[in-house]
């Protein structure tokens, strides 16, 4: 998990209460009209590029091509320099609160038609986002994000091992998926939801692209007694730092816990041991590390989620201890846990770091700070990483790591 990146991950959570909220009756209207869809054929594929933990795709929006994240987790966004591209008009405005509990603002318009590769969406409502309120919000958002509005009467097959996305008009004759659980749907955005549980805990998820981790437990969850059982005790790891940054920027520092989890239950499936990490707000996310041993089905023709093993697993790199992030254009800590390689070889909270094995962080005319962030990002394997330079105290710091 790379949280320092993760601009997108908590935008549902502002808008699944957005609708709730909404006080103008003919935005509740457009929120609950059906979106029309048109298909050139049966089943269309596009391909996936994945960046920054990302998974990124082309699509137009009202005729006009642009690259847009892809996140299951998120209601369809445009960025505000697109919606003036485009002239759209805004219907309304709302707030509702980002994935840390933060108030975020965003004005609502129509598009009229959003167009994957052969298929097309019609009377689309979009949330217009500005992504420049991020400090890395230029470096990630470019036409905005596709969200899951235009989900319902469609198969969504999310395949990363090929690279590719399905959208068909029914189910297809598929691998042998080892997971069939129950998909619901709830009304505008129409997130994924699926029945998951933990020993006898039984509960509900956001499958959530957004999220790099396997599954991020709700932090009362995470708490409970039959959750901890299924813990793995040897790899529990306690730290302190920022979840993530989400619309309304980065969260407050806090406390974090990382652990295996030995039992996580989908459709009657056991797919533990996985990795997990907690969040404070609700609710549990069942995220895109699902991918890295999953080819993950969303039907919602028939209201069912599925999982297909890959024929190879991509190996996931261990926690490194630690992550680094980019704030008012300088590298530093962002996380840090205790009794990590880098925490017992001084590694400090919010430190400075200016050099990563020799490799300068500094922004500079030839090093801009998208470059370095993108670097940051999936250049750096920080669980490998030997020396680090750090700032700290007017002093510069050279820290080795076993």
């Amino acid at each position: 998990m790379k949280p320092w990146v993760i601009l997108a991950a908590g935008l549902a959570g502002a808008v699944l209460s957005m609708s709730a909220r909404a006080q103008d009756a003919d935005l509740r209207t457009i929120f609950s009209a059906p979106i029309g869809i048109e298909r050139a054929e049966e089943t269309t594929s596009i391909p996936i590029d994945i960046r920054m933990d990302k998974l990124f795709i082309d699509a137009s929006i009202n005729g006009e091509n642009r690259e847009f994240i892809f996140d299951t987790g998120s209601p369809t966004l445009i960025t505000r320099e697109f919606a003036d591209a485009l002239g759209l008009a805004t219907l309304a405005q709302n707030t509702g609160v980002d994935a840390h509990g933060t108030p975020v603002t965003m004005d609502i318009a129509v598009a009229e038609t959003l167009t994957l590769a052969g298929v097309t969406f019609s009377d689309v409502p979009v949330l217009i986002f500005d992504p420049s309120t991020l400090e890395l919000g230029p470096c990630v958002f470019d036409g905005g994000v596709i969200g899951s509005e235009i989900f319902p009467g469609s198969v969504w097959r999310i395949d990363t091992e090929n690279r590719t996305l399905t959208i068909a008009s029914g189910p297809g004759a598929e691998d042998r998926p080892v997971v069939r659980a129950p998909l619901s749907d709830f009304g505008y955005p129409h997130a994924p939801i699926i029945d998951y549980r933990i020993g006898d805990l039984a509960d509900r998820a956001l499958f959530d692209t957004g999220s790099a981790e396997a599954v991020t437990l709700f932090a009362q969850v995470a708490d409970a007694r039959p959750v901890r059982r299924h813990v793995d005790s040897d790899s529990l790891r306690e730290g302190r730092g920022i979840e993530g940054i989400s619309a309304g920027g980065a969260s407050e520092i806090g406390d974090l816990l990382r652990f295996t989890l030995q039992e996580f239950e989908l459709g009657g499936v056991n797919l533990g041991p996985l990795d997990g990490t907690v969040r404070q707000v609700p609710p549990t996310l069942a995220g895109a590390g699902l991918l890295s041993r999953y080819v993950v089905t969303l039907d919602y023709v028939n209201g069912e989620f599925r999982l297909t093993p890959r024929s190879a697993p991509e190996p996931r790199a261990p926690h490194a201890g630690y992550a680094i992030g980019y704030e008012n254009g300088e590298a530093r800590v962002a996380q840090l846990f205790e009794g990590s390689p880098a925490a017992e070889a001084g590694l400090e909270l919010g430190d400075h770091v200016v050099t990563i094995d020799g490799h300068s962080t500094r922004i500079s005319e030839g090093n801009p700070l998208c470059s370095a962030a993108l670097w940051l990002a999936d250049g750096v394997d920080f669980a490998a990483a030997r020396t680090l330079e750090v700032e700290r105290g007017g002093e510069t710091l050279r820290i080795e790591l076993p």
